[in-house]
């Protein structure tokens, strides 16, 4: 229907189902299992799952889910690298002086050259490595920075580190060749672990399940901030433990040193696309947290987004028909999608 809001279309009728064998959708699901007899496959246009886990057509069948993950990472990689520059570059200042009309401050530039930092030699951990975080590993690469990526199982061989899931034509890292380090684990010592290589910038990209609620709290940060770490969250915001992150964040604003060269605690930042809950109540202390930059979960929006979504159902329905599983299909069991294997 041209110009209808389908937001707010909560039921279809039951009729509607009766004959659609492939579901293209994003929270609209049939009420009742029976209502789709022939249905076969399920692909969503969003990369989580989290809004069906408790559906019927989710925990009673073993219809193919299939996700869009990959769809939005040039994007999202586009923001996390305008998160990077915004603090070091000093963007706040430099747009505060441009709203006054005025051609900076003597003082101002002397103060510039004491905080404005290069992202040469900087490292960044990138948790998870799905589409995403192969992006931002190319993209800040570039940037002269170095990559160290932790996964959840280890990956030991060059085959190992191949991504085969969707990437955007030109875009990513296929063959896992730009980190300089990889870790791998599902255990707390193998994170701690990871953790502990000295990260500027620590990327947040893990789909929210049963092992990653909560993954990251007090613990975690203590580590981190022994470099005092900017953390950037992209993925779900029950992933941190959002109290533990904003007192980090006040530990580093209330402890600036008395004396060069001496040591800070705490996160010197954080830039957050997610967060518990969404939206996000005006009067939380995150809001109000030092050095935290917060967007209303839109890090992905694209008018590209659509487009290749829909370009991944076609090179599902076509990996189909050659006997192939399809790209991005979910396992029910942990949550995470899997790149096309032979059927």
């Amino acid at each position: 229907m041209a110009g209808a809001d389908w937001t707010k279309i909560k039921n279809l009728p039951d009729d509607t189902w009766k004959d659609v064998t492939i579901l293209f959708t994003l929270s609209q699901f049939p009420a009742d299992l029976e209502l789709t007899p022939k249905l076969e496959l399920v692909h969503l246009c969003s990369a989580g799952t989290t809004h069906m886990w408790n559906l019927p057509i989710y925990t009673e069948t073993n219809i193919p889910i299939t996700t869009s993950a990959g769809v939005s990472a040039p994007m999202i990689a586009e923001w996390v690298v305008m998160n990077i520059l915004v603090a070091p570059h000093q963007y706040d200042t430099m747009r505060d002086w441009q709203l006054k009309h005025a051609w900076g401050k003597s003082d101002g530039f002397s103060a510039l050259f004491n905080t404005v930092s290069s992202t040469i030699g900087k490292r960044i951990g990138i948790l998870g490595h799905g589409a995403i975080g192969c992006q931002v590993a190319k993209v800040t690469k570039a940037m002269g920075m170095e990559i160290v990526v932790y996964t959840a199982t280890s990956r030991d061989t060059p085959e190992s580190k191949h991504y085969q899931g969707f990437c955007a034509p030109g875009t990513g890292d296929p063959n896992g060749e730009i980190p300089s380090q990889w870790y791998g684990g599902t255990d707390r010592g193998s994170l701690h672990d990871f953790l502990n290589q000295g990260l500027d910038y620590l990327l947040v990209n893990l789909p929210l399940t049963k092992n990653t609620h909560g993954l990251l709290g007090m613990d975690e940060f203590a580590i981190l901030d022994k470099r005092n770490t900017f953390v950037i969250n992209i993925s779900r915001g029950e992933i941190l433990v959002q109290e533990d992150l904003v007192e980090a964040l006040k530990v580093y604003e209330n402890n600036a040193p008395s004396a060069p060269g001496q040591s800070r605690q705490g996160l010197s930042g954080a830039a957050l696309d997610v967060t518990v809950p969404e939206p996000l109540p005006k009067d939380l202390p995150l809001w109000d947290a030092p050095n935290c930059i917060i967007t209303p979960h839109i890090c992905g929006i694209s008018r590209e987004y659509g487009t290749l979504a829909f370009e991944i159902l076609e090179i599902n329905l076509q990996r189909i028909a050659e006997g192939k599983l399809p790209l991005n299909l979910v396992n029910r069991e942990t949550g995470y999608t899997s790149a096309g294997r032979k059927l």
